[in-house]
């Protein structure tokens, strides 16, 4: 239960800096500013290791709240619990491919000097950006619709 807790606390710094570093990268090249592109790709680097620690920390708390998913549990309905599962597959789906996504991301940076990668490289940084947001949107429904860590119907 304590990794359940303790990981939504983690992950707005994540959040936050993944954003923030998309943001600068696309504002760098549209605006050509090289320190606003030099500030993104600090802030994807750091948020990526961020991102990390919170999904590890993300699946140590599935792990502290499986008796909420048992059978057993008097808390949820079944229905409830269907409906639980289904948002937290897709959180850990997504939480999975922002990590991922920004993993190539950063591949891609390093050879942007080779044909066609640094477009891959902004096209990684447009999905990711979507895989976080719909991670976060995900993990939003887990809390306030479910109650996660501890439900309550």
């Amino acid at each position: 239960m304590f990794f359940a807790n303790v990981h939504p606390m983690l992950v707005p710094f994540a959040v936050a800096l993944l954003i923030m570093g998309v943001v600068f990268e696309y504002y760098g090249l549209f605006q050509n500013e090289e320190s606003a592109r030099t500030a993104g790709g600090f802030n994807l680097r750091l948020g990526l290791a961020f991102a990390g620690v919170a999904v590890v920390v993300g699946f140590l708390g599935v792990i502290g709240i499986a008796d909420v998913f048992s059978e057993t549990d008097p808390r949820l309905s079944p229905e409830v619990k269907t409906r639980l599962r289904q948002f937290l597959l897709y959180h850990i789906l997504f939480a999975c491919s922002t990590v991922a996504v920004f993993a190539l991301a950063l591949i891609a940076f390093r050879f942007r000097e080779r044909k066609g990668f640094h477009i891959l490289y902004f096209l990684l940084l447009g999905v990711g950006l979507c895989t976080v947001l719909a991670t976060g949107y995900c993990g939003g429904e887990l809390v306030h619709r479910f109650g996660l860590p501890t439900p309550v119907q």
